[in-house]
């Protein structure tokens, strides 16, 4: 039985890589060096101070260490002062923390951090007596991976290794854990990646603090629904909209939808909305939500998770050429097209009932012109649009010609799409399991066309609405009520009304 959690501090209580950013690059400026950008000290933090100078250093071309002794006295003495510079907790630790008292675990801190400056962020952003020990660098104590560390703190409070946990974000942090004969928990919150963290044996890796609570449970026993054998442990939904919650081309979902989001982000299952729409149409239409809700969209060639953009695919421009040709020679069938980039898209139509249906309904981030190939910009996807169908031009002349060479689908009954041939919602889906650390099995999805297969095949858990073309039905392993009768809504209501 495990009763003693030791916590990494630098990338998994708090993030402190904005006080080291400011605190190097005050050093390296000091003595003519370059500064870095604040990510690339993710790579240079881990293995204590004066490796972090070092590679400062090396990559500032002073391969030689010439001047390591002065920018190292430096940086000492300004770290000194900022080392509570924008310092605080990642989102969820002060919860985990509060759980983990409350169930009665001895709590420590285990950082390469100087023994100083590690009590003064613990005691600064996390009050006094929270952690029943808290160890930082010291002289006479080899620094991590070493296992001293962990092996003073176990000693100190009593416990075994077989009865702590260790969590960081590091190669570091799994070396040091599993040095000390620990089970080790690596944090994908953090400075680091899951490959690294695996690579390293991290005995789990999870995406946000709370999940330790379930490693830390008895048998970490994952239930089934004795009824129909749906998994109760769904940790991830994702969702189509136009056919799957709402009719094609709405301006908004319904309140149902909004609900039934806000009450599985209350219970921590993350939400994905994956659409053929432009990341902006799909964010208004779900921001009555008010939640950290992530988005796939262009059909997966744009991915947004925490706000930020998360995977772009581009398609090659020749081809963005030659698809234009063959898109405006349908101009005088009254077709029309959206050229789609990371920030919006490009309409070269006139129509004024087309403009207000992207810009107003679907209410994307429009700008008009008078030639999409003359702007400079990087487009993501084409797709062209004709009202009531075009699904008779789409699969007897755009498919077949394009499909050898791009990602081209039905996306929905009005729509003809085109991207890249690596985008598919399924892939976007994986790249969000894979960053928050989800199995299939823990993932549901939705959908109806037939840009959704990918999707549901990426989901332990997949449901094609009634309304749902026949070979979407044929990809999934349920069915549901059509969107008109809120099919999503009823299955998702099973698994927050328990």
């Amino acid at each position: 039985m495990k009763k003693l959690v030791i916590f990494d501090l630098d990338g998994t209580l708090t993030n402190t890589l904005k006080s080291i950013q400011k605190s190097a690059n005050m050093a390296l400026e000091a003595f003519g060096f370059a500064p870095y950008e604040v990510d690339r000290y993710r790579y240079f933090v881990g293995n204590g101070s004066a490796e972090l100078i070092r590679q400062c250093l090396i990559h500032d071309g002073d391969e030689k260490l010439q001047h390591f002794d002065e920018v190292m006295g430096k940086y000492e003495e300004v770290f000194a002062k900022y080392c509570m510079y924008e310092v605080a907790p990642y989102g969820g630790i002060t919860e985990l923390i509060a759980a983990l008292k409350e169930k009665g675990y001895l709590l420590a801190v285990n950082s390469n951090k100087p023994q100083a400056q590690t009590e003064d962020v613990i005691s600064t952003v996390f009050g006094d007596n929270v952690f029943d020990a808290v160890v930082g660098q010291v002289d006479e104590r080899p620094r991590k991976p070493a296992p001293d560390g962990v092996e003073f703190i176990l000693s100190k409070l009593g416990v075994t290794c077989d009865e702590a946990i260790y969590l960081g974000d590091t190669s570091i942090d799994m070396q040091t854990g599993k040095s000390a004969g620990l089970f080790t928990v690596g944090a994908l919150w953090g400075f680091r990646d899951r490959e690294e963290l695996e690579q390293n044996h991290a005995d789990a890796v999870i995406a946000s603090p709370m999940e330790l609570l379930a490693y830390l449970s008895e048998g970490h026993v994952q239930e089934r629904d004795a009824a129909d054998g749906k998994r109760r442990n769904i940790r991830l939904i994702a969702t189509d909209v136009d056919g799957t919650l709402v009719k094609d081309s709405s301006r908004e979902v319904g309140d149902e939808v909004i609900r039934a989001i806000r009450k599985l982000t209350d219970r921590g299952i993350h939400v994905t909305i994956a659409s053929g729409r432009q990341y902006g149409s799909i964010r208004r239409m779900f921001e009555r939500a008010d939640c950290n809700l992530m988005y796939i969209a262009e059909n997966g060639a744009h991915i947004v998770k925490d706000g930020q953009t998360y995977g772009l695919t581009k398609m090659d421009r020749s081809y963005v050429e030659e698809i234009m040709t063959d898109l405006r020679s349908l101009y005088a069938k009254d077709c029309h097209v959206v050229a789609s980039t990371s920030k919006g898209c490009f309409l070269e139509s006139k129509d004024e009932d087309f403009i207000r249906l992207i810009s107003e309904s679907y209410r994307n981030d429009v700008t008009l012109t008078e030639d999409i190939l003359g702007e400079d910009a990087e487009f993501v996807k084409l797709a062209i649009y004709h009202k009531g169908s075009i699904r008779e031009i789409g699969e007897s002349f755009l498919i077949p010609k394009w499909k050898e060479k791009v990602k081209t689908c039905m996306a929905g009954e009005e729509w003809v799409d085109f991207m890249d041939f690596s985008v598919d919602k399924g892939n976007a889906l994986k790249i969000l399991q894979e960053g928050l650390g989800i199995l299939p099995e823990e993932t549901m999805a939705f959908g109806d066309n037939e840009n959704d297969i990918g999707l549901l095949r990426a989901a332990g858990e997949s449901y094609a609405v009634g309304n749902a073309l026949p070979v979407v039905k044929e990809a999934a392993k349920h069915v549901c009520a059509p969107y008109w009768e809120q099919g999503v809504c009823q299955v998702l209501e099973t698994l927050y009304s328990e």
